[in-house]
This record gives C-alpha cells, structure tokens and sequence, in this order.
C-alpha cells in the first residue's frame, strides 16, 4: 500500500538520488551529459532561494517524490520510469494540497514550459502569464475556495470609516476584520472585508461570496456580505481603494448554484 509523507533530512539524499535517475531517463543527450544535467537539476534544488521540503511517495522503497517551499511554490515532480502515469503524480499533489490547506496557505505555484503546461493543468493549475521569449508559463492552484458560501462571523477591528495603518491618507470603506475560526497563512485569523454593511458594526455575521487572492501576499482576504445578491461591481468599487496596492484575483460565488465562478 502507497504512503505519502513528509521526508526527514536524512531522507533527502534518496530524494536526490531518485530525482537524478528520473533526469537522466527524460534526457536525450548522451550519459556524460545527461549526467551532468542530472547534477545541475540536483544542485539548482540544494541552492533554492528558499528552504526546499520533499513529500515523498512509498511502497516499499521511495517510488516518487514531489519538491515545494513553504510558499507553496512546487519545484519539480520525480518518479522512477517504470511507475509513471500510475497516478503517483497526482496522489503527490492531493497530498500537498491537503498539506498547504491545513497550513491556510492561499495558493500553490509552479512555472512551467513545454509539455509540463499541460501536466500542470490537468492538476488543475491555471496560466497566469507566459514568457514568450523564454516560452514559459507561471501557473497557479488557488487554495481555500470550499470557503464560498460558508457561513460565518466576523470579528471587527477596523470599523468604516477608519485609517489605514500602513497607508496614512487610506480610509476603509467599510467594516473589516477577522474570521476567529480560521488562520491565514500569515499565522493571523483570517482576515475579512464586509460588504453591503454601511454603518460601523462590531461584529456581523454573512456569507463569504468572493475571495480576494493576492499574488504578491501569502495571504487571501475573504469578502462577506449580508446574502449573495451583492454584485461584482458592488464589491470592487468598495475594496478597491485598499486592494488597488496589490496584483489580485477574485473567485466569486455564483449566486445561482452556490458554486465559484
């Protein structure tokens, strides 16, 4: 039976020994040069610029492993030869996927090129932008989108009308605050904007209906309204002051079926 864990350091080195074997199987130069790469891919991942981890894939001996950092930005994909398209790769990724979730993490990452697109996308990640000179795609899994729909209370702190406190001449406008049952990947409560309430509350209790995910931030705000008949237009006009700072993506709830659109 298949497990899926976490490595230990002293099991990265069987990491990196099957990552090689792997390199060296999908090289098409000769074994000096496909040696060589298999080195380069190995040394590229010891000198990440940020502390690389391993889940690990095993039945009996290690059969496939998948590299992340904790930003969740996933490195590469390895499994031996002769066990792949057996759905190791894909039970990797619900592992990390499960892994990031209980985390809170806001996203999953990965750049891809060539026929690694389509191996992403059928993981279900999505194109963020393309390099069409270097032929590359950055891609993204956005995490946390069961949240739409959920009912919940949000705790305020930062009342309409108030002062930003990073950005002096910025008002909010309209109540924010936090969801104390739920912690963001920044450590924090997960932190919420309330839409369609005009007037400063201390606490309210809505339906989240859009969450905003910033791509330069390791955190995602949640949108909460009164129901789910707030519109888009409704939404960004209101927290577009303060979210105009940061490169964002909106997963609405549809309205209709309860679902993300």
């Amino acid at each position: 039976m298949r497990r899926i864990r976490l490595l230990t350091p002293q099991e990265v080195p069987d990491a990196y020994n099957l990552i090689r074997e792997a390199r060296m199987n999908d090289s098409e130069a000769d074994a000096e040069i496909s040696r060589e790469q298999a080195e380069e891919t190995v040394k590229r991942i010891a000198d990440y610029r940020q502390p690389v981890q391993f889940l690990g894939c095993y039945e009996g001996c290690l059969e496939g492993v998948l590299a992340f950092t904790d930003e969740g930005e996933v490195i590469l994909f390895a499994v031996r030869p002769q066990l792949r398209k057996q759905g190791i790769e894909a039970a990797l990724f619900q592992k990390l996927r499960e892994h990031l979730t209980h985390r809170s993490a806001a996203r999953i990452s990965a750049h891809a090129a060539g026929e690694a697109v389509s191996f992403y996308e059928g993981l279900g990640f999505e194109t963020v932008r393309e390099d069409a000179r270097l032929k590359t795609a950055e891609m993204e899994y956005l995490l946390g989108r069961d949240a739409l729909g959920r009912t919940v209370t949000v705790t305020v702190d930062r009342t309409i009308g108030s002062f930003h406190p990073l950005y002096a001449d910025t008002q909010y406008p309209c109540n924010y605050g936090y969801v104390e049952e739920v912690l963001a990947a920044d450590g924090e409560f997960q932190d919420a904007y309330i839409v369609g309430v005009y007037e400063p509350v201390d606490t309210f209790t809505g339906i989240v209906t859009a969450i905003i995910y910033r791509r330069d931030d390791c955190e995602s705000k949640w949108v909460v309204t009164p129901d789910r008949n707030v519109s888009h237009e409704e939404v960004i006009r209101t927290v577009g002051e303060i979210e105009q700072y940061f490169d964002t993506r909106i997963l609405w709830l549809n309205p209709d079926q309860g679902l993300p659109c």
